[in-house]
């Protein structure tokens, strides 16, 4: 009988939650929250889609709502930890689902990094921080190693995704947003350095 730990670590590239104090705190948190979930059956896979559904929205209200756009990144990364989570405690972790969630995080990615653009950040600075997303995650699957967490993960692109929306409620100044943008370029760089030299 697996732990929801060794379930999660199974499909997060062997990263052991343990080893990271904070994850392993928001991992329980996650875990207890989907507790009635998975007792009234709900599919993680519509988690999945409800929280793309909601990065999608982010992008629509980004251009005259970016405080609606903000709460709607924050909800979207709620799913995206309940999905698992809900699929983790209920035992019922799948290579279907886990590729639905993958694919599902690749189109969140490109949606937030979308919400910046719409902020006021220009488009090229935008596509770049939308495809380091991306290049971290594939260089993890392409070269097949022991991952350990970097600076470029979810939580680096909300923060900068949220933070843009909340300059742009409170400022009509592009800096801020320009700000966001270039942090997640540079986390991103050194986000693809960190997986490139893993062991």
């Amino acid at each position: 009988m697996t732990t929801p730990a060794q379930r999660w670590s199974a499909r997060h590239h062997g990263i052991d939650p343990g080893d990271v104090p904070l994850l392993s705190g928001w991992l329980a948190l996650m875990w207890r929250l989907a507790r009635p979930l998975a007792a009234w059956r709900v599919p993680p896979t519509a988690i999945t889609a409800l929280g793309v559904l909601l990065a999608v929205d982010a992008v629509l209200l980004a251009g005259s709502w970016p405080w609606a756009a903000a709460l709607a990144v924050l909800a979207s990364v709620l799913c995206d930890a309940l999905d698992g989570a809900v699929a983790v405690v209920s035992d019922r972790t799948t290579g279907h689902g886990a590729a639905a969630d993958a694919i599902a995080d690749r189109i969140a990615d490109a949606a937030f990094a979308a919400v910046i653009w719409r902020c006021g950040a220009p488009w090229p600075l935008a596509a770049g921080a939308a495809a380091l997303a991306w290049a971290v995650d594939l260089l993890r699957r392409v070269r097949r190693v022991p991952a350990r967490i970097t600076v470029a993960e979810r939580p680096s692109w909300t923060a900068c995704t949220v933070l843009a929306g909340a300059s742009a409620t409170v400022t009509e100044a592009r800096w801020p947003v320009l700000v966001c943008a270039a942090v997640w370029i540079v986390l991103g760089l050194i986000g693809v350095a960190q997986v490139l030299v893993e062991d």
